[in-house]
């Protein structure tokens, strides 16, 4: 539910979200540039070890291990047991679906090529993120799907198909 703000409070919650907006739009341009080096480097691996489950094992184990280090660092290496059954039962199946992901990326990428394989899954990410977002699905605040997410979207679709042809 929005709540409407006083004055100064107004502008210090504005100056805060444009803070964190500016801050973390590079750490999501970095985040899906390196998409596209993770790709290509399952890619080479699958191409030379030919075995697409182990090259997401070597992958995951590299990522639980930067994970690991990054805990370690902020002293964030522990699971608050008080507060894990908060979560609803959904949200410990993330893993999944991010070893799925994982798992395409040897299988897909080297044959698709690096603006395909990332355009579609950019694409489909953010068409499914704008239904999440419209119906409020899996604890996203909704956010209605208006004519210009969804021409948004159909401008993706265009574009991948562009990339596809050419």
């Amino acid at each position: 539910m929005f709540v409407p703000l006083a004055g100064a409070e107004r502008s210090r919650d504005y100056r805060e979200k444009l803070f964190v907006r500016w801050f973390l739009t590079p750490v999501a341009i970095l985040a899906g540039s390196l998409m596209v080096v993770q790709a290509a480097c399952n890619g080479a691996l699958e191409k030379a070890l030919d075995r697409p489950v182990t090259v997401g094992i070597v992958s995951l184990g590299a990522g639980i291990t930067t994970l690991a280090l990054a805990g370690l660092v902020s002293n964030q290496f522990e699971l608050p047991l008080g507060r894990a059954g908060q979560a609803p039962w959904w949200a410990w199946f993330g893993g999944i679906c991010g070893g799925i992901a994982l798992l395409s990326q040897p299988i897909a990428a080297p044959r698709l090529g690096a603006a395909m394989y990332i355009g579609l899954f950019v694409t489909a990410s953010t068409v499914v993120s704008v239904a999440m977002d419209h119906f409020g699905w899996l604890g996203f605040p909704e956010h209605t799907a208006g004519l210009g997410r969804i021409f948004g979207c159909a401008l993706m679709i265009i574009g991948i198909a562009l990339v596809s042809l050419f």
